[in-house]
């Protein structure tokens, strides 16, 4: 028999704020999603994962200022999780004190609704890494860093969880998503 193994599934959304829709169009798509979350949250001991990044929350509460204090609940006990991002970052773009002002805004929205970002650095969408991102990593206090895209061509080195040191010595343990990333299971069938 072969020895049991753990799985962890991580029910989310990857958000996009505008791509293939306007902004309006993908907002009220939003929408949609939270008010079903509110409506039929997970059970306590579960998280719905809103992406790694807080914009969605005040993108919601713009339209639905109303339902604050049941999100904030939901953030509170950890059934919903945003962040730890204010917006997930192209990370080769802007500069170091950028990120850092991301990472700090982020945390600012999720704790301003009471709730703590998760305590892993969610990069899914990025095309690419600094080579200071453990120590931006460490510095907010982050060991785990999960990464989808930019991570190399070759899919370096052959195991999907590594450790990244910087120049400095700061290091992560960094797990790199499966090819599909984020999409993992998308294709599954909605019914057995």
């Amino acid at each position: 028999m072969s020895p049991l193994h753990d799985l962890l599934v991580v029910a989310h959304t990857h958000w996009d704020r505008e791509w293939y829709h306007t902004a309006e169009r993908f907002r009220a798509r939003l929408v949609a999603l939270i008010d079903e979350l509110l409506d039929e949250p997970p059970p306590a001991g579960e998280s719905f994962l809103l992406d790694g990044q807080a914009v969605l929350l005040d993108d919601y509460l713009s339209v639905r200022p109303e339902r604050a204090a049941e999100l904030s609940a939901l953030l509170r006990d950890g059934r919903i999780e945003a962040g730890p991002w204010y917006v997930l970052a192209d990370e080769l773009i802007p500069g170091g004190e950028a990120l850092v002002r991301n990472l700090l805004a982020g945390r600012g929205a999720v704790r301003r609704l009471r709730g703590e970002p998760p305590p892993v650095l969610y990069c899914p969408d990025s095309f690419g890494h600094p080579a200071a991102l453990p120590a931006l990593a460490r510095g907010f206090g982050f060991q785990l860093v999960v990464l989808w895209r930019g991570y190399g061509g070759a899919r370096w080195p052959a195991a999907d969880t590594v450790r990244w040191r910087s120049l400095g010595g700061d290091d992560v343990l960094v797990h790199h998503l499966p090819p599909d990333g984020y999409e993992f299971g998308s294709s599954l069938p909605s019914t057995p």
